[in-house]
């Protein structure tokens, strides 16, 4: 990890040396990689083996107690928030191979998980990594270790009751340290160098030929991340569409409790994609192509965003139906259109570009 980090502060550096003489466009392209997709991989990396050590360690003790499972929650809390952070985006590795399958399985509307995992541990033979890679991407990752903590198998894993829910827990672990790894190294200049093939478009590069291919890939991905947020995790889960009917079992991370604090770490993600942090982003983009008033509006819809988030006390599966968590969650829903409206049309129409069908068809 430290030699990866050495490597991320050699790519800040020359983005900062080599920044004069850039065009916005480049400018924005190099800060977004270097200031907010490096980083987000490497968190995720760095929480996905804590996880994974902490799930060795958790199963090697022949006696667990309830401050074992909370420190080992704690821990998957700490990965399924790193896992927030680059859920949405929708280029380069994370899209190859299934590796977000094998890091979540949602929504899952046929309750597969638990049926899957309650299958899988009741087979003879040991569980295994390659044994758990073979199965279904149901019961890989975050989503099935989710319920052998928070659901009927955590009473096993702290009773000394003998099965192979420890088993099953490790070996999911060590599988997302593994996918972590691989998102990590697809992106970094020392492993596949994806951050090249995007940051750097040319006539010869199929997949961006140049910046505004490139840039339409982020807007792309803040305008799937904030539908996603909108419609899968509050409208189709609590019931905002017109005449529906909430059904809390569909929501992100029930059995938790944590889909506010994914919404949130969500949001916090989009803005840091949007803005590069303190780095010349998207924001800086727009204002410079004379789209100053539009980048500030953004960046304030954001802010409202999130606040209304932070507002909502309680969590989603249980007090949803509060009027004060009903006034929060309306006025969330409400400014996630507003900043839908501006990505989709607005952002586009001021950096002359063109958005790919998948950001645009409202599905």
């Amino acid at each position: 990890m430290q030699r990866f980090s050495n490597v991320i502060i050699v790519v800040l550096l020359t983005t900062l040396i080599s920044a004069c003489g850039k065009s916005p466009e480049q400018a924005a392209l190099d800060d977004t990689g270097a200031l907010a997709i490096l980083p987000l991989h490497e968190r995720f990396l760095g929480e996905s083996l804590n996880l994974s050590q902490q799930a060795q360690q958790f199963c090697a003790q022949q006696q667990r107690d309830g401050k074992d499972l909370a420190a080992m929650r704690g821990k998957w809390i700490a990965a399924m928030n790193a896992w927030e952070g680059i859920q949405n985006i929708q280029f380069g590795p994370i899209t190859e191979n299934n590796q977000a399958w094998k890091v979540q399985f949602w929504p899952d509307r046929k309750n597969l998980i638990a049926r899957k995992t309650e299958q899988f541990v009741r087979r003879d033979d040991a569980i295994t990594l390659p044994a758990l890679q073979d199965a279904s991407v149901v019961i890989q990752g975050l989503s099935a270790m989710e319920y052998l903590l928070y659901d009927k198998p955590s009473e096993s894993l702290v009773s000394g009751v003998p099965g192979h829910y420890c088993e099953h827990l490790s070996a999911a672990a060590m599988n997302l340290h593994q996918v972590g790894e691989t998102l990590y190294q697809g992106w970094h200049p020392n492993g596949q160098n994806y951050l090249a093939h995007w940051a750097q478009p040319g006539e010869n590069n199929l997949d961006f030929p140049d910046t505004k291919a490139s840039i339409a890939a982020v807007i792309e991905t803040l305008v799937y991340g904030l539908e996603r947020v909108k419609r899968d995790k509050l409208e189709r889960p609590l019931g905002l569409a017109d005449g529906g009917q909430a059904n809390p079992y569909l929501l992100e991370w029930w059995r938790s409790r944590q889909s506010r604090e994914a919404i949130l770490i969500n949001l916090h993600s989009l803005q840091l994609l949007y803005s590069a942090g303190d780095g010349k982003g998207l924001a800086n983009l727009l204002a410079k192509r004379g789209a100053a008033e539009l980048a500030e509006k953004i960046s304030a819809d954001f802010d409202r965003a999130i606040s209304a988030t932070a507002a909502i006390e309680g969590n989603f599966f249980e007090d949803h139906a509060e009027p004060a968590a009903q006034q929060s969650i309306h006025e969330l829903h409400q400014v996630l259109g507003g900043l839908l409206a501006a990505l989709k049309r607005e952002v586009p129409a001021a950096l002359e570009l063109t958005l790919g069908f998948n950001a645009n068809d409202g599905d």
